[in-house]
């Protein structure tokens, strides 16, 4: 079985401040996947758990999961 949360620690994020939207942009690179927050804190949290939906639908449609390009540091 596929350990999804290894995974997510793994992935890149970039979290972005919107001027226009007045918030928290982060993006998962591999997976072409953004979430907001009202901070960066919580931008990281959501991006996260959107990762772990996305994996987990991937793994229920039979999909590959793509491996992380680079580590996190934190």
């Amino acid at each position: 079985m596929i350990d999804i949360f290894d995974h997510i620690k793994y992935y890149s994020y970039l979290v972005e401040f919107s001027r226009e939207d007045d918030t928290y942009l982060a993006k998962c690179l591999e997976l072409g996947i953004m979430a907001h927050g009202d901070s960066q804190e919580e931008a990281i949290q959501e991006i996260k758990e959107a990762v772990r939906v996305h994996l987990l639908m991937l793994v229920e449609d039979g999909d590959e999961i793509p491996q992380p390009q680079s580590i996190m540091v934190n």
